[in-house]
């Protein structure tokens, strides 16, 4: 800019064609050595651009020449002066335009860009107020490459044009007049605003990467936990017996973590170290706090589920559900619901105890295990446990299970399996007793078989531990039992203490399962025909006479099962194998497809103890019967003395009856005689 400035100042001084000469040369090389038209890379205006370089290499090229001043008349003036010779432009254009000797080729014009070059410099531009600017631009018109006219730097934004003038000047001489070059620097803004826009997306990439990471720990850590936590506990505040589900669930999950990590390769391992940023972070001893903290709640719940059991599952939700306070209210109104009632005792359990001490417990929990196990997998709820006594209740809701049977009566196919189940439970419960070898090691305990042959006046070997079952179907009263101090969640009914005399009446009968009609009438009619008819007695708590049935099994028919099974050990491992396996065999007992009759026929141990009850037996007895319910005591006597003894062993109902007849009636059939016997006096 300096050397075309200098070069006019001396044309303009002196007039001379050689000053001239020198001017436009230094011009044209200074518009040529920043080409607009060969800078936008056009091929036909830069044609030996990949052995040298031109303009399309810069960032800026020349648009506009000018002249400006605060004086109008002489911008006027020495811009008419300014201007180029077409004859010139086009012979210089001829010359940039061949192969060029140097490393540096200025290319070349269109024809009409020449023309404009060379026009007169008498284009007005808008500048600020006191100063004027005459001259032209090489992109006045739509030529080739020129996509947006523009006549005036004015016509481009403030950002995308760059103006030049000479500096070799006086302050009063720039502003006299002067030289300006104006250059269009659109490339150079396109390309940073493409830099700053990828500058722009790396940062947010970063920062997106930087915030998932941030926020993919804070969800592993803490969000996800919490929330687990938090739907682990309102899934046990809707069902507080889902907590032991969720124990054997996450164990489930513990053991497939366990199997995937050893079949994982070198490699795999190492892809799931980086995957989950564990290379460079500390080996810390044991879980994080959260999944102690989740793994505490399920532990919470189950114990809640095992001491509380069904009848306490309404206080632990109604208690968990009100979050508006702190405090416990165990004492809440009871719930009625209709069941059956069991009752399982411990035959000279008193005797037991003062001979077992210490080890009374382990003795108790040995037969519990039996109970609940087969109760459970019957659908029965154990519930309480006093001393001598275990009470067992099915509840006879209909909970999910009756979307089975869709063209049935839904209560009533409910209610029979409910009561099916019930009584071949206990069958199954007196079975897996006698044929324990835990419990048979207490036959040969020699304090028991001591007081208990002085007590019974029994053989040593037979002695051994024994129940005694009672069966009773009605309503109770389900929720807690205590004050603020202590609860127990039970059942409270006449219905219990019925169902208590209904296993009481087994020590009358000289049976081992007594089922009173309220639980036998619900069951099929195939069903009913595996009980026997022994009498229809008047109970203390009940208003109305009901009839007793017993089924007949001889468990001293039963030998004990010594056979050495596999030696597993009592592992967390093991144990949920074994809950799955019970929780697949429970599943299995309300499909259709599933009967109790043919469940009872094919359990080896009930076969065993009723292979000694024949046809006969059974026929000859309900013949006595009949006559002893009709009042004909003499015939009665008959045929229940045969039956008595028919089986090689004494059978108890027989000679309960017998009994019965005998004294005080001496087998004369009293005249109020109603075919009802009043056991509430005996059994109170």
């Amino acid at each position: 800019a300096d050397q075309v400035m200098e070069s006019f100042k001396d044309y303009d001084a002196s007039g001379s064609i050689t000053d001239r000469a020198r001017y436009w040369h230094s011009m044209l090389t200074y518009v040529y050595y920043h080409n607009w038209y060969a800078g936008k890379g056009l091929q036909s205006f830069c044609r030996y651009s990949e052995t040298v370089s031109c303009s399309n290499g810069f960032w800026a090229h020349l648009y506009f020449v000018g002249i400006r001043g605060n004086n109008e008349s002489l911008v006027t003036g020495k811009a008419g002066k300014a201007r180029l010779n077409f004859t010139v432009v086009e012979s210089f254009d001829r010359m940039s335009e061949a192969e060029p000797a140097a490393i540096y080729n200025l290319g070349s014009l269109p024809t009409r860009a020449q023309e404009l070059l060379a026009a007169e410099w008498n284009t007005d531009c808008p500048v600020t107020t006191g100063s004027y600017l005459k001259g032209v631009s090489i992109i006045a018109e739509e030529l080739a490459g020129v996509s947006y006219v523009v006549a005036c730097p004015q016509d481009l934004r403030v950002t995308e044009s760059l103006r030049y003038s000479p500096v070799w000047q006086t302050r009063s001489a720039f502003d006299e007049w002067r030289f300006e070059f104006y250059f269009d620097v659109r490339p150079f803004n396109t390309e940073t605003a493409i830099f700053s826009l990828a500058t722009t997306s790396f940062v947010l990439v970063l920062l997106l990467a930087g915030s998932l990471m941030f926020s993919r720990d804070a969800n592993r850590l803490i969000v996800n936990p919490v929330e687990q936590m938090i739907r682990r506990v309102k899934e046990i505040r809707d069902n507080p017996l889902i907590a032991m589900q969720m124990a054997d669930d996450e164990f489930k999950l513990e053991e497939l973590r366990k199997y995937r990590q050893k079949r994982q390769g070198c490699f795999s391992r190492v892809l799931s170290a980086l995957s989950s940023c564990r290379c460079f972070t500390a080996n810390k001893d044991g879980p994080m706090e959260t999944v102690i903290l989740e793994k505490t709640i399920i532990k919470l719940g189950s114990l809640l589920a095992l001491g509380f059991g069904e009848a306490g599952a309404n206080i632990i939700s109604h208690n968990m559900k009100g979050s508006d306070s702190a405090g416990v209210n165990a004492i809440l109104p009871g719930m009625k619901v209709d069941c059956v009632i069991g009752l399982c005792r411990v035959l000279d359990f008193g005797t037991a105890t003062e001979v077992l001490q210490g080890r009374i417990m382990t003795f108790v929990n040995q037969i519990a295990e039996i109970i609940h196990g087969v109760v459970d997998e019957f659908h029965g709820s154990p519930n309480k446990n006093s001393g001598d006594q275990f009470l067992v209740i099915w509840r006879m809701d209909t909970g999910n299970n009756v979307s089975r049977w869709e063209d049935l009566d839904h209560k009533k196919v409910v209610r029979q399996r409910i009561a099916e189940m019930s009584i071949l439970a206990f069958c199954k419960i007196l079975g897996a007793l006698h044929r324990s070898a835990l419990l048979a090691d207490y036959r040969t305990h020699p304090g028991l078989q001591y007081r208990l042959q002085v007590r019974n006046g029994s053989e040593a070997s037979e002695v051994r531990v024994n129940l005694s079952f009672g069966l009773h179907a009605g309503w109770a009263i389900e929720g807690a039992v205590g004050s603020e101090f202590k609860i127990d969640a039970s059942y409270v009914s006449p219905n219990v203490n019925i169902a208590s005399s209904v296993e009481r009446c087994t020590q009358v009968y000289g049976v081992s399962v007594v089922v009173a009609q309220s639980c036998m009438e619900l069951c099929s009619l195939e069903f009913m025909n595996k009980g026997r008819l022994i009498d229809r007695v008047l109970l203390s708590g009940s208003s109305a006479p009901m009839r007793l049935y017993c089924v007949d099994l001889d468990f001293w028919s039963l030998d004990v099962d010594r056979s050495r099974g596999p030696l597993v050990a009592l592992s967390t491992k093991n144990r949920y194998r074994a809950r799955q396996f019970i929780a697949s065999q429970k599943q299995d007992k309300w499909s259709e497809e599933s009967r109790m009759v043919t469940a009872f026929d094919s359990d080896p141990s009930i076969g065993v103890m009723r292979q000694r009850y024949s046809i006969e037996f059974f026929q000859l007895f309900n013949m006595g019967y009949q006559n002893y319910s009709q009042g004909e005591w003499l015939v009665a006597r008959r045929m229940l003395a045969e039956t008595k003894h028919l089986l090689g062993v004494e059978d108890g109902p027989s000679a309960a009856l017998l009994r019965f007849m005998e004294d005080p009636y001496q087998f004369e059939c009293p005249k109020d005689w109603n075919e009802v016997r009043d056991l509430s006096s005996m059994l109170s």
